[in-house]
């Protein structure tokens, strides 16, 4: 029963010709980048997702590409349809990784202005310290101590440096606070994920 199933799948799929079906493959994987690149653009969650998965599929639509057209060509034809749709695929890949890399905007400092040397006292007071951003900072350490995903580690960079930024500042704005806040909820999934 289920061997003759295959068999009518098998018929059905070699009577179509060549160029149906390489519509037929890449016109879904062009779906699935277009969905891909634009879920990225517009959910964080995605964008701080692992691109690994996409990365597979590719190699997995460069593997159906080469399957296909065996059934109407030669290997060789076969092959280098495949590494042509392989090096598209990764081209993709990397719009996709490019496109996940939108970084937050830090405010500019404003430029220095400059006084007269016997009018200008500096201020040697540090601004005041944030205890829960020290402690993330710290935690930020013990996590960049560890084996992580590549993006991961850039994520744990990226807060980490967001987090230096806070604690020079001092006195935080509530988008700052709110900032924080997201960053200690990202540190708090980390922490999880890599038991630290």
């Amino acid at each position: 029963m289920f061997t003759q199933f295959f068999k009518d799948i098998f018929s059905a799929v070699s009577s179509l010709s060549l160029d149906v079906l390489l519509y037929i493959c890449w016109g879904a994987f062009a779906l699935l980048f277009a969905v891909t690149l634009v879920l990225t653009l517009v959910s964080s969650g995605v964008r701080r997702a692992d691109k690994r998965p996409y990365l597979a599929l590719v190699n997995v639509f460069a593997v159906l590409t080469g399957a296909l057209s065996l059934l109407h060509q030669s290997v060789s034809y076969s092959l280098l349809l495949s590494a042509a749709f392989w090096c598209v695929g990764y081209l993709t890949y990397g719009l996709v990784v490019l496109a996940s890399r939108k970084r937050e905007k830090v405010p500019r400092p404003l430029p220095q202005q400059s006084f007269p040397a016997e009018k200008f006292v500096p201020d040697v007071t540090p601004p005041k310290s944030n205890v829960r951003t020290e402690h993330a900072l710290s935690v930020t350490e013990k996590l960049l101590a560890k084996d992580l995903g590549r993006g991961d580690r850039q994520e744990v960079e990226r807060i980490k440096a967001s987090l230096g930024f806070a604690r020079m500042k001092g006195e935080l704005t509530p988008a700052d606070n709110e900032r924080l806040n997201e960053n200690f909820n990202t540190l708090l999934k980390l922490m999880a994920k890599y038991n630290v």
